[in-house]
């Protein structure tokens, strides 16, 4: 079994520094270190783990492979650490500092960040939130939540990884969107009617279904594609403007139905609900602030 008694643990908050800044001034103001300490430490991390680690190039202090590989494990017990030291700390929301960082989709921003901000913003001011969109279908979302670059993630499609918490937080209704001045869809909508009609699409997401076929069990129906757009609210424009059909979540048709002079339907099939999920990084399941967010999130969710 390796000895850890002649390893120096704090070079590994260097090291996490190192990662998160790439740059060695940035890293040492980061940790309150001189560039001389913070360079006498990079040397240390290097023979500890027998690897240059970082390499200078143009842009500061790019990681090596090896880097790479270790650093997720490495930022995950140091996460398990800090939880560790804090489990009798409290979090005062009214006067600590914190940047939530929430990983979701279009969604999430229209129907429920301004909601959540107006929360924050009676709860304390130094409080924060940033939101990260999902970079495309080839996306590891659970990396990103093992290396705690995002605190929670909201999708509809539940992660299992043992490293990651898990909890249903909502169910949404999908509804069909028309131009109200639709020349063949007035007061209702059967199926015959969606399938003859053109629509516009979502980007396929590879590592799972899309919304609709998962509410649909799996079935896909062969419909005709006229435009793909990048997020929900843009399908509402264009829409608006011409005799396609869209398939959106619920609140998010009922938060712009003013803007946009559309009709809406329900499905003209029977399909279930789609669940929200929340996940967070087992590594934070004890941190006192994520839990708080967490509660915001849950009672959020209730008055919506």
């Amino acid at each position: 079994m390796f000895n850890l008694r002649g390893v120096d643990l704090n070079l590994l908050s260097i090291f996490d520094a190192l990662m998160l800044e790439e740059n060695m001034t940035r890293a040492a103001d980061r940790l309150g270190m001189s560039q001389p300490a913070m360079s006498a430490a990079l040397q240390r991390l290097r023979l500890t783990f027998n690897d240059e680690l970082f390499v200078r190039s143009r842009l500061g202090m790019t990681p090596t492979p090896r880097a790479q590989l270790i650093y997720p494990q490495i930022r995950e017990a140091l996460a398990l650490v800090r939880g560790a030291l804090a489990k009798e700390q409290h979090f005062e929301p009214s006067r600590d500092q914190r940047c939530f960082r929430l990983l979701g989709d279009n969604y999430f921003e229209a129907v429920a960040l301004g909601p959540l901000m107006a929360l924050l913003q009676l709860a304390g001011s130094e409080l924060t939130v940033e939101t990260l969109a999902f970079a495309g279908q080839d996306q590891d979302l659970a990396l990103s939540l093992r290396r705690l670059d995002v605190d929670v993630l909201i999708d509809y499609v539940p992660l299992t990884q043992d490293y990651i918490c898990t909890e249903q937080l909502a169910q949404e209704r999908l509804v069909v969107i028309a131009r109200a001045d639709h020349p063949r869809i007035n007061g209702g909508l059967s199926l015959e009617q969606y399938l003859a009609e053109e629509h516009v699409f979502l980007p396929p997401r590879s590592r799972e279904r899309s919304q609709l076929e998962q509410a649909l069990g799996g079935k896909s129906l062969l419909r005709k594609k006229a435009a793909q757009v990048q997020n929900f609210s843009s399908m509402l424009p264009v829409v608006a403007a011409t005799d396609y059909l869209a398939v959106m979540p619920s609140r998010m048709q009922k938060v712009f139905a003013g803007a946009f002079d559309i009709q809406c339907f329900d499905f003209p099939l029977p399909i279930d609900p789609i669940p929200i999920w929340m996940m967070w990084p087992k590594a934070l399941d004890g941190d006192a602030a994520q839990q708080w967010f967490r509660a915001q999130l849950r009672h959020l969710v209730d008055t919506l």
